[in-house]
């Protein structure tokens, strides 16, 4: 049975890359920031770039590489003191209860395995992290306290934490958090897709639960948006229907053999997921993950007040969560740097904070005055009264039904209003104007829109993930 791997996934995401800019196709999509559905390289692609922790930045790699390069792992150098653990298919851990059957993912601070918890029979996801950050992370008080709160709507878009344990290696102790496995990121799950779209019904659910399950957090003053992921059914042919793990030996570039810090092998994470126009209602379900990245969100997303006040306290507020919602209704964030200049594209990579700001003026209207005057590079793109100078920028062009053209429902005008007067409530310029995440749960488009999709998959959820 075929499995694919990293390694296939990041060439086929090249060459969609490639043809789609060749070929002048109007709906490309990034692959950097998103992230959804298995705990597939589950803390290693943020929602946004600045969520890692600093204190979690690894500063034990040695500056000249040391062993043969292998596509699509972790980082082999971190398996030193202070880093991973050693681990391989077939390994148990907790005294015999987690039997490792395949890999999920890794990240810069942890390796996550599909597991067999042989004393309830069914699978379960292993996150395994690193020794300097496992007496670090806040990731298991989190999850007891959130779990312990009297439940209320958005409550279950939190993954039970059935089990942390811990382990000594050879490179030190190292936490295990053990919680449901889930199937996919919704960006592999795009990735896997040639369109690259949800489903309407299936997107208005997700964004529905994701809305409900930030509004729950920030009610207990928690602000997390690392990754998004859609459920794990159950199997008892695991391997049939995905194949059998795939492995890569490990190779000390001056020929010394491997000290026991370091693996023989590292395993490729495998693919369990489906394309995202293929999900259908029921098998939506999506769960929040990664609470040892928690964060404060004044302190990583580039909002107007970082440019141009001194200094703000303003509560937490829903331009945390604006980001990922276009991305899974269409193709593209709202404010991205996305611009045209002298016909080439500037891709987000490139983007800096004043080609945001020229996208948040082009798309919001003209900062408040006060700011206004104080962006110094405004008539690079702009006409002083705001308005575009279209002979020195231009936008890329975006087309507004992608659906139709490959046989998809459409979405209406109505809907479409009510999507965008939503995401323009969360990104006001100014703070106190700004809709909270418990404003945007009680907006027009949740209401017609959202909420029945989610009442809509709840009734049609899939056997298997009711009784996982």
């Amino acid at each position: 049975m075929f499995r694919r791997t990293c390694v296939y996934i990041n060439v086929r995401r090249a060459y969609k890359q490639a043809y789609r800019f060749v070929s002048n196709q109007l709906y490309v999509r990034k692959t950097s920031l998103m992230s959804t559905f298995i705990h597939l390289k589950s803390d290693k692609v943020r929602w946004y770039t600045g969520a890692v922790s600093e204190s979690r930045t690894s500063t034990i790699r040695p500056n000249k590489s040391q062993y043969s390069l292998i596509e699509g792992v972790e980082d082999q150098h971190r398996y030193r003191p202070g880093g991973y653990l050693s681990l391989k298919i077939g390994d148990d851990l907790d005294k015999g209860r987690y039997r490792l059957v395949d890999k999920l993912g890794y990240g810069g601070y942890s390796t996550i395995w599909l597991a067999r918890d042989l004393q309830r029979a069914k699978y379960v996801a292993v996150k395994v992290i690193t020794a300097n950050s496992s007496t670090r992370t806040p990731e298991t008080s989190l999850a007891y306290s959130l779990r312990n709160s009297a439940p209320v709507p958005g409550s279950e878009i939190l993954p039970p934490l059935f089990n942390d344990f811990w382990v000594t290696g050879p490179n030190g102790k190292h936490r295990c958090i053990v919680t449901p496995p889930a199937r996919m990121s919704l960006f592999d799950a795009r990735e896997a897709s040639t369109i690259g779209l949800f489903r309407p019904k299936v997107a208005r659910s997700i964004i529905a639960q994701l809305i409900r399950g930030v509004a729950f957090l920030q009610s207990r003053y928690y602000i997390h948006l690392g990754n998004i992921l859609v459920q794990f059914p159950t199997t008892s042919e695991l391997y049939e229907r995905f194949g059998e793990p795939q492995s890569e030996a490990v190779v000390h570039l001056d020929g010394k053999p491997l000290s026991n810090s370091v693996p023989a092998r590292v395993f490729i994470p495998g693919w369990f997921g489906v394309r995202s126009d293929d999900i259908v209602p029921g098998e939506d379900k999506i769960i929040l993950s990664d609470f040892g990245e928690s964060f404060n969100p004044h302190k990583t997303v580039s909002s107007p007040r970082r440019l141009f006040l001194s200094s703000s306290h303003p509560r937490p507020d829903s331009l945390t969560i604006r980001s990922p919602l276009p991305r899974i209704f269409g193709h593209l964030p709202v404010l991205s740097g996305r611009f045209l200049a002298n016909g080439l594209c500037l891709r987000l990579f490139f983007a800096t904070p004043d080609r945001v700001t020229a996208e948040q003026v082009e798309t919001l209207g003209v900062l408040p005055p006060e700011w206004w005057e104080k962006w110094s590079r405004r008539l690079e793109w702009f006409n002083e009264d705001g308005t575009l100078n279209l002979e020195k920028t231009s936008r890329a062009p975006m087309a507004c039904e992608p659906r139709a053209e490959v046989g998809l429902e459409p979405v209406t005008e109505k809907e479409r209003r009510d999507f965008k007067a939503m995401l323009l409530s969360m990104l006001a310029f100014r703070p106190n104007e700004r809709a909270t995440a418990q404003h945007v749960l009680h907006s027009t488009w949740m209401k017609d829109w959202g909420q029945p999709a989610v009442e809509e998959s709840w009734n049609t959820l899939n056997p298997e993930l009711e009784r996982e």
